[in-house]
């Protein structure tokens, strides 16, 4: 069964690219496409229609105008963006709705409503620091969303390669791969475990390495291997259930002195990954804050679009 999108679109070369994204990750999947337009009644449309320089009963007319005239400029961009989603590959259909002060709730009231398996959003910005809150929407999609959430960045990407799945053995990642087998089905999958050696990355550990006693050493050096096998276990154990889910996967262990997230983007650079799966076990006003180091880290730095999977509150 094909995957039912709700695509957030306003027109820009952002949320260009997040549809193009979205018929390039699911081809053939329902997408309904929101274009919100700002209330009649705030400080810029007030402006716009000519609020303290004019008549009560002018002021209400004008304001009444300008409304249809918002309405009209929605329903424009949903239409554009529709045409846009066709041209991907998409079955689409416009939706416009009323802005309030938090865009975000109109867009997820929208995907509850409709039962939407993903909620599509782009973000504008490169870098640690211009994509540092990715946009107020987007990131509050992030943190509010029961459903997936496919975050693309402005610029298009090659989808040559198999997607990644970000896998740690938790139970938001193994969320995550049931969640790939039902969104991405058959497709061909890379499940990477990023793992750290206590010993090889830190001045202590580095100390014990180089200790004069062959038995220290000889204790770090089974510590080393130990880690190591269990980076190997936690990768089959993830390609596995890829398997199981239907997903054609192979994995990788990769060890790094870097953030787990930073491993992460850049095989998904070298693999040239069309997205990047990971899961997020946070929810609620304070869980979901910070989404979880490395779901956090992805979205806010990957040059790839990054499908977030919200585990279930166990």
């Amino acid at each position: 069964m094909a995957a039912s999108l709700l695509i957030a679109f306003d027109g820009s070369a952002a949320a260009e690219a997040a549809v193009r994204a979205a018929g390039a990750l699911f081809p053939g999947a329902r997408a309904m496409v929101l274009t919100i337009h700002e209330p009649a009644i705030s400080p810029a449309t007030t402006f716009r229609a000519g609020g303290a320089l004019m008549a009560p009963e002018l002021v209400e007319s004008s304001l009444t105008e300008l409304e249809r005239e918002l309405v009209a400029e929605a329903e424009a961009a949903a239409a554009d963006g529709v045409r846009l989603a066709e041209a991907a590959g998409l079955s689409a259909e416009p939706a416009v709705a009323p802005g309030e002060r938090q865009p975000w709730e109109p867009i997820l009231a929208a995907a509850a409503e409709r039962g939407a398996d993903v909620v599509v959003c782009g973000t504008r910005g490169h870098g640690a620091v211009a994509r540092s809150v990715l946009g107020s929407t987007s990131s509050s999609l992030l943190h509010h969303a029961d459903s997936a959430v496919l975050v693309v960045p402005e610029a298009d990407v090659s989808r040559d390669g198999p997607a990644l799945i970000a896998y740690d053995g938790s139970p938001a990642a193994d969320e995550a791969i049931a969640a790939a087998g039902r969104l991405l089905p058959g497709r061909t999958v890379q499940v990477v475990h990023a793992w750290e050696s206590p010993l090889r990355h830190s001045i202590s550990g580095r100390a014990l390495r180089g200790a004069p006693l062959a038995e220290i050493r000889g204790v770090t050096g089974d510590f080393e291997t130990w880690l190591r096998e269990r980076a190997e276990a936690t990768v089959g154990h993830g390609v596995g259930l890829a398997r199981k889910a239907g997903l054609e996967a192979s994995g990788e262990a990769v060890e790094s002195s870097s953030t787990a997230w930073g491993v992460l983007t850049a095989t998904a650079e070298t693999r040239d990954a069309p997205v990047i799966v990971a899961g997020s076990q946070g929810h609620g006003r304070v869980a979901s804050v910070l989404l979880g180091s490395v779901s956090a880290g992805l979205v806010h730095h990957a040059e790839r679009p990054v499908l977030i999977i919200r585990a279930p509150v166990r």
